[in-house]
C-alpha cells in the first residue's frame, strides 16, 4: 500500500523500499511493527550486534509514526506532577532520564546516520489557554526543582510579540523540544538498521504467531519466520494481532494538515521558528515550515473523516486563533490512529518469557520510542531490568475498538466543560 498522502509522504527523502518476505528466516529476535517503535528497537538491537529482522504490514511509517505533528521532547505524558504522584519522586526521576535520553539518542543518530528529517526545529512554546486554566509559574518551578528542566516563562507581552492571537494568556518556552520530518525519521532508522544488518520486510503481516516455551514462529503470506523472542511494537492498526496488547490500547484518530505557502501572513501571525502547542481539551499543535506553510494538528476523534472534513475542521480551529490566516488555503489534511493507554502511559514488557511489547506513546512517541527501544534492547542483550519500572502502569484493558466509543463520550465531555468556563484537568 502506499504512502498516505501527507506533507510528509509529499516531501518524503528517504525513500528506500523493502521487499516482502518470500521464504523462511531464522533469527535471535523479530520485530512486528515498522513504525518509530519497531524501528528504534530493530536499531538498537543490531548496533548491539543482534540479529534480528523486521516485519511492516504496510510501508515503513505507514501508521501514526508518519504522520504525527514530528515533536519530539523529553517528557512523559501527563506531566511530571501526575509521574511524581503515581510513582513517586525516585523512580519519576528514573522515567525523566529515560525521556531524556530518548531524545539524546534522536539528536544523535540523525547526525551518527545522515537522517534527512529536517529542517529541524528547535524549541517549543507551551500555550496557556486564555481562562488560564494552568498556573505556568507553578510548573516551571516544579520542573526546575524535581527534574532540574529549564523552561523560560512568557507572560503576554511578549507572548503577543511572538504569536498575533488573543487564545492565550501566558507560555513557557521548553528549549529542548525538537520539531522534525517523522517520516523521514522512521524510515532513517529503518535504513540505519538495515545497514547494520537488520533484515527489513515491508508488506509483510503477521498472521499468526505461536509462542510459548523454546523458539517463536510467526507465519507471513509467504514464509514463515522463528526466533528467540519476538518485539510486538504496533500502534493503532495492531488489529487483534495479539489480544492483550490490542486490548489495553483504544485506537483514537488524529488529525493534521498543511496550508499552501503564506509567505508574509505567516510571519505576520507567527514571528518565532518554534513548536507551538497549547493545553486545550485535544491540544492544537503547530509550527511554521521553513516554505512558509503552517503545518496545524489537533482534535481526536473515534473514528477518521475523509480528508476534506478533516481539513475544514483544522481549517476552523486555526482561524479561531489566527484570524488573519482566514483567507489560507489548505494543501493536503490527513489523519491516523494513534493507540492510548487507560493510564496515557506508554506500555513496555513482556506478555510471556521472550515475547515483548512496547506501544501507547499517545502523542509524545517521537523520542519516547527511542528510548523504550534502548530499554527493551538492553534488557534482551545485556539483561538490563530497567524496564521492570514500567511494571507500575501494567497493562490495563482499555477496550481495544470496543472503547472508542466511551473514550470519544470523555472527550466531548471535557470539550463541553471547557467551553463552559470549567478549569482543564488533563
Amino acid at each position: 500500500m502506499a504512502d498516505v498522502d501527507s506533507y510528509y509522504s509529499r516531501t518524503r527523502t528517504e525513500t528506500r523500499d523493502y521487499t516482502p518476505l518470500d521464504g523462511d528466516l531464522d533469527v535471535e529476535t523479530l520485530v512486528i511493527g515498522g513504525g518509530l517503535a519497531g524501528c528504534a528497537t530493530a536499531l538498537d538491537l543490531a548496533e548491539r550486534g543482534h540479529s534480528v529482522a523486521l516485519i511492516e504490514a504496510e510501508r515503513i511509517g505507514w501508521g501514526a509514526s508518519g504522520r504525527n505533528g514530528g515533536f519530539a521532547s523529553e517528557i512523559f505524558p501527563n506531566g511530571g506532577e501526575a509521574l511524581v504522584d503515581r510513582v513517586g519522586l525516585a523512580r519519576a526521576r528514573d522515567f525523566q532520564a529515560i525521556a531524556s535520553h530518548g531524545l539524546a539518542l534522536v539528536r544523535k543518530r540523525i547526525t551518527d546516520y545522515g537522517i534527512d528529517c529536517g529542517p529541524v526545529q528547535t524549541g517549543a512554546l507551551k500555550c496557556n489557554i486564555a481562562t488560564k486554566s494552568e498556573d505556568l509559574r507553578k510548573t516551571q518551578a516544579y520542573m526546575a526543582d524535581k527534574f532540574g528542566l529549564t523552561y523560560d516563562y512568557w507572560p503576554a507581552d511578549k507572548l503577543r510579540d511572538a504569536l498575533s492571537t488573543t487564545q492565550y494568556s501566558d507560555a513557557l518556552f521548553v528549549p529542548s523540544t525538537l520539531a522534525l520530518h517523522p517520516l523521514n525519521l522512521t524510515c532513517g532508522l529503518a535504513r540505519a538498521g538495515a545497514e547494520r544488518g537488520v533484515k527489513l520486510f515491508e508488506r509483510t503481516p503477521a498472521l499468526d504467531l505461536k509462542t510459548g516455551p523454546g523458539r517463536k514462529t510467526v507465519r507471513t503470506a509467504k514464509g514463515t519466520i522463528r526466533a528467540d523472542r519476538i518485539v510486538i511494537t504496533c500502534g493503532g492498526y495492531i488489529n487483534g494481532l495479539q489480544s492483550a496488547i490490542s486490548g489495553a490500547t483504544v485506537p483514537i484518530a488524529t488529525f493534521v494538515m498543511a496550508t499552501e505557502r503564506l509567505g508574509e501572513r505567516l510571519k505576520d501571525a507567527i514571528r518565532v521558528p518554534y513548536a507551538i502547542f497549547d493545553n486545550t481539551v485535544a491540544v492544537n499543535y503547530y509550527r511554521p515550515l521553513a516554505d512558509t506553510r503552517l503545518l496545524w494538528g489537533g482534535r481526536v476523534l473515534a473514528w477518521q473523516p475523509d480528508p476534506k472534513r478533516i481539513a475544514a475542521l483544522l481549517r476552523r480551529d486555526m482561524v479561531k486563533f489566527y484570524p488573519a490566516l482566514a483567507e489560507a488555503h489548505v494543501e493536503v489534511a490527513w489523519g491516523g490512529m494513534m493507540p492510548f493507554t487507560r493510564h496515557k502511559m506508554p506500555v513496555i514488557g513482556q506478555i510471556e518469557p521472550d515475547v515483548w511489547y512496547a506501544t501507547g506513546f499517545g502523542g509524545l512517541g517521537v523520542s519516547l520510542t527511542s528510548a523504550v527501544g534502548n530499554v527493551i534492547a538492553k534488557a534482551i542483550v545485556e539483561g538490563d531490568e530497567t524496564w521492570t519500572l514500567f511494571e507500575a502502569f501494567g497493562l490495563p484493558y482499555a477496550g481495544g475498538k470496543l472503547g472508542k466509543i466511551p473514550a470519544q463520550m470523555i472527550y466531548w465531555t471535557h470539550q463541553m466543560k471547557a467551553a463552559a468556563g470549567f478549569p482543564s484537568t488533563h
